[in-house]
């Protein structure tokens, strides 16, 4: 894979020819979007190290407790295993962009696996709350370039063609992975030890990884020396990225918008964020090129994804809150009350796979962040005595939505941009999904605080009112989806870009 701006991303024929094949959009014949064997082989393989990753941002919530009485640690420390985790992912996902350009999107995924196996196991067996820290942040360094540099691969070795179908796969673990972390990190800590909620990752890792030497296609170009690291961008993004994060976070935790550390917080993170903004624009090879957003389809995109990731954090962070509280249901119940939300996520993308020859992103991301906004306007209206079956129901519709979203989204945004800077505008959707999820989860926490009030119960309707955050964040993130350029309907082979947009050439899509 190439480094390339928006600007410059049609590529130089007298370079591009020596290296890759000619694009489907240079020839002739239609390209098909079948996923072959080969691909999914290697798809299959990408994925269980993605959904190990996305599972281990979720499966410590409820052994948050156990650890605690573990280690004699107030649960203020212990929350720093889980933030410490999300604050290391918030460091690591701006780095992976440029490395999957300077070192090829294969040995980037071994190398990022590797470290978060590495991280699991000195998790595993860590002998004080601090080492445990430690050890997670080296995990999260793992698993921050993970979820990116899986994205890039298999949106640029699927092509314009598939790469509707490759962000449908990539969907599965993504409304899997947080649902199913908790019920398997209950079931862990009940049954075995909690020491295995990290452990556990040992032996998938090991298989994924020796798979992936006999799956995964040699990169084509690493190791060019041109491809420089921006450490200035990287001093400055990193951290900026991290300081937003861990001021929602902590925002969410005291329900207190307005704290000292909160507002220092967001402070530096605006102050940093607009500093790396100014770098970026005056250096030639950024790392990651705020330039892309003059493109609107992947400005519209990103947006998108910003509120869909605050939409479906705020669902996984107030739902399991309301069973709990307000219906005394224990942890592993509430936990198996998610997963109509999982499967049914996995169903919309499916379907958003499967249409994607027929009608674009502006259809399926408006209409499935809809359907979202009606299954929790149902939870809006929820009381003590909520028939759970009906709740299920709800929250399946918004599983569904979110799935529906996701695939179309990722795939315009690639179209949007093409191959050359497929890894980098990875880069930033995450970065922007993560933030758009902290956000989530703060605004929800701070406005269920203020509708609890000092009265000490969890009187459902303070739960219910609270639900109209997230159809109001469900609302903007249609409307953006709506206004993606091009029309409703899906392009046949050969045809031009969306609206507004340069038609990018990407390489032909390779086999596995």
């Amino acid at each position: 894979m190439t480094r390339g701006t928006p600007e410059s991303s049609t590529p130089d024929t007298t370079t591009e020819s020596s290296q890759t094949a000619p694009a489907p959009a240079e020839t002739d014949a239609p390209a098909s979007d079948r996923l072959d064997p080969a691909f999914l082989r290697m798809a299959g393989v990408l994925l269980l190290a993605l959904l190990m990753a996305l599972l281990d941002e979720t499966i410590v919530n409820v052994g948050v407790k156990t650890l605690s009485g573990e280690f004699g640690s107030p649960l203020a420390t212990v929350q720093w295993v889980t933030a410490g985790y999300l604050l290391a992912v918030a460091v690591a996902t701006p780095f992976a962009g440029w490395a999957v350009d300077r070192y090829g999107g294969r040995s980037m995924w071994i190398a990022a696996v590797s470290l978060f196996v590495v991280g699991s196991v000195l998790s595993g067996f860590a002998r004080s709350i601090e080492s445990l820290i430690v050890f997670r942040v080296v995990q999260g360094l793992g698993g921050g370039m993970i979820v990116p540099v899986v994205q890039s691969v298999l949106a640029t070795t699927a092509g314009p063609a598939r790469v509707a179908k490759a962000m449908a796969l990539i969907s599965l673990p993504l409304t899997l992975g947080p649902i199913l972390g908790p019920i398997l990190g209950g079931v862990l800590v009940d049954a075995v030890s909690w020491r295995w909620m990290f452990l556990i990752n040992l032996p998938i890792g090991l298989v994924a990884l020796l798979l992936a030497l006999r799956t995964l296609p040699a990169d084509q170009h690493a190791g060019r020396p041109e491809e420089r690291l921006d450490v200035l961008g990287l001093a400055l993004l990193s951290p900026g990225f991290a300081a937003l994060v861990y001021g929602f976070t902590t925002a969410a935790h005291s329900g207190d918008a307005s704290s000292p550390k909160v507002l220092v917080a967001f402070v530096a993170g605006v102050l940093l964020l607009v500093g790396y903004v100014v770098h970026a624009l005056r250096t030639p090879a950024p790392l990651i090129d705020v330039r892309m957003f003059d493109k609107r389809g992947f400005t519209m995109a990103v947006i998108t994804m910003f509120f869909v990731g605050a939409v479906a954090n705020a669902l996984l962070f107030l739902t399991p809150l309301y069973y709990q509280q307000s219906r005394e249901f224990g942890a592993l119940h509430a936990g198996l009350l998610l997963i109509p939300s999982g499967f049914l996520g996995a169903a919309g993308a499916i379907t958003s796979g499967k249409t994607a020859n027929k009608v674009t992103a502006r259809l399926t991301s408006t209409a499935g962040m809809l359907i979202t906004a009606l299954g929790a306007l149902a939870f809006s209206q929820i009381g003590s005595g909520t028939n759970t079956a009906l709740l299920s129901v709800a929250l399946g519709l918004t599983g569904y939505g979110i799935g529906l979203t996701a695939p179309g989204t990722m795939a315009f945004m690639y179209r949007a941009v093409g191959e050359a800077s497929a890894p980098r505008a990875t880069s930033a959707l995450f970065i922007f999904n993560q933030i758009g999820g902290a956000l989530g989860i703060a605004a929800i926490a701070i406005v269920l605080q203020e509708r609890l009030g000092d009265g000490g119960g969890h009187p459902a309707g303070a739960y219910g009112g609270s639900y109209w955050v997230i159809i109001a964040f469900s609302v903007v993130a249609a409307l953006a989806a709506l206004v993606l350029p091009g029309s409703f309907r899906a392009e046949a082979p050969g045809e031009g870009p969306p609206a507004g947009e340069e038609k990018v050439p990407l390489p032909e899509a390779t086999s596995a």
